[in-house]
């Protein structure tokens, strides 16, 4: 299998991208961050050391940054008039926690770019059908972001569901970005991808990444 695209930012001169089916390396080098299944966001540094943060963003040229994954929201983000790209991990902590507000801020603060001038691509991830949740998930969004994910969430044999892309697309659209697309799916029911809730320890990771040539 090969990696998942968004088909329109084929056409954005000298961006690549892509979702990567499960352990499958990249052919070119991504800048990788340390994740904690926090909240921080930073510019990368590709000749440093690999920081520990849930996502990071540059508008360097012959750079790209990546996040893994296996089952959390692999979040790429391109504001195409600036040259400015980031990847970002969302797991349902992070979402709760607001990496996505956080993120937007740090491409404002350290890009000048608006949410509004911002694209979002969603890759592959757990969906629906497969992500039942204790309450303390439900009872961590409501604490940080209200009602604003309550179209994301079922009740199934008596526990919270959660559709975490569409609670992550629902914290983008309160947060300004209007184009958000959801690419690739569910990730523990597709052999394609890897899957901690299938497969535990034993699960993989697959790389998101986005950046310039």
């Amino acid at each position: 299998m090969i990696a998942l695209e968004h088909a329109p930012w084929r056409a954005v001169p000298g961006l690549r991208h892509g979702f990567l089916p499960g352990r499958t390396e990249p052919t070119h080098r991504v800048t990788l961050p340390r994740q904690v299944h926090g909240t921080r966001v930073l510019t990368a540094d590709p000749d440093g050391d690999r920081p520990e943060a849930d996502g990071l963003a540059t508008r360097a040229a012959a750079t790209s940054v990546g996040i893994v994954t296996a089952d959390c929201v692999p979040m790429l983000m391109v504001a195409s008039h600036r040259r400015v790209v980031a990847a970002v991990h969302a797991g349902w902590r992070g979402a709760a926690g607001g990496i996505v507000g956080t993120a937007l801020a740090h491409l404002r603060d350290q890009f000048d770019v608006e949410p509004a001038d911002v694209e979002v691509a969603l890759g592959p991830a757990i969906g629906p059908c497969c992500y039942e949740v204790g309450p303390e998930v439900r009872i961590a969004f409501r604490a940080t972001s209200g009602e604003a994910t309550a179209a994301a969430w079922q009740r199934r044999n008596d526990r919270d569901v959660l559709d975490l892309r569409h609670a992550v697309r629902a914290l983008l659209h309160a947060n300004g970005v209007e184009r958000v697309t959801v690419i690739g799916p569910c990730t523990k029911c597709s052999p394609d991808f890897c899957s901690y809730r299938r497969d535990g320890a034993d699960a993989g990771r697959q790389v998101s990444f986005i950046g310039w040539t």
